[in-house]
């Protein structure tokens, strides 16, 4: 099933951290209803059940506008005190439950696409400070991106983002943005939010994992504690 979020329950959502750039894997029990279910929320308010019906109702939920497919979905009722965000390595019996396997990256994408294997992902990998220089980017399919606080111009807490010089290799080489950051939609990137930490923020850099049929290989980064006020300075079309 799609459902949408109510609005405290997508105030939760944004306030925990990303399992990848753009996506929440949740574990919630419903209201009255003590077991809990698996979901995959998209922008902290696109719901879907993280079950058998996930391939189908994703190709569903992404053949038709963002706005249309909230508009027409129902809210779903969770109990938001037990709303726990699983981090990627937590996936793999999901994934393999669900068929969804994690697809080994062939040695002619690595080449061609100039991608990356093996390695750690960035929640795995140690904390660094940002230099201060440094550019890093934020693929989306939303324009309304939720994990960017435009009022104080920064990224949120838990925010997930590729460096400048993986989303300008993505480009030109033409590569597939989702399979590279091995996300679990069909919808098209449309926008690239432009960020520039200070030397006072910290990340953890690593390699994207293979996870839902992607074979990951671009460079992920991961701001536990996003970045400071005035950091986030610009929003474009993807590719431009």
């Amino acid at each position: 099933m799609i459902y949408k979020a109510y609005y405290s329950d997508t105030s939760k959502l944004v306030s925990l951290p990303e399992t990848g750039m753009g996506y929440q894997v949740i574990e919630a029990s419903l209201i009255g209803r003590p077991i809990k279910s698996r979901y995959m929320v998209y922008n902290a308010e696109l719901i879907l059940d993280l079950d058998n019906t996930f391939a189908s109702t994703k190709k569903l939920a992404f053949s038709k506008s963002y706005k249309d497919v909230l508009n027409e979905s129902k809210s779903l009722t969770l109990e938001s005190s037990t709303i726990s965000v699983l981090r990627k390595s937590q996936l793999f019996d999901t994934v393999k439950t669900l068929s969804l396997e994690f697809k080994a990256m062939s040695e002619s994408t690595r080449k061609d696409k100039h991608r990356y294997s093996g390695g750690k992902g960035a929640t795995d990998s140690p904390k660094e400070n940002a230099n201060g220089s440094e550019i890093f980017v934020r693929v989306s399919a939303f324009e309304n991106d939720r994990r960017i606080d435009f009022d104080k111009k920064r990224l949120k807490d838990g925010t997930f983002t590729t460096t400048q010089i993986d989303y300008l290799h993505c480009v030109m080489y033409k590569d597939d943005p989702a399979d590279r950051s091995a996300l679990p939609n069909d919808d098209e990137i449309k926008w690239a939010f432009y960020v520039q930490p200070k030397s006072v923020d910290v990340l953890q850099r690593g390699i994207v994992q293979p996870a839902f049929g992607h074979e990951g290989g671009g460079i992920e980064a991961f701001f536990e504690k996003g970045t400071s006020d005035n950091s986030y300075f610009d929003k474009r079309t993807y590719g431009k």
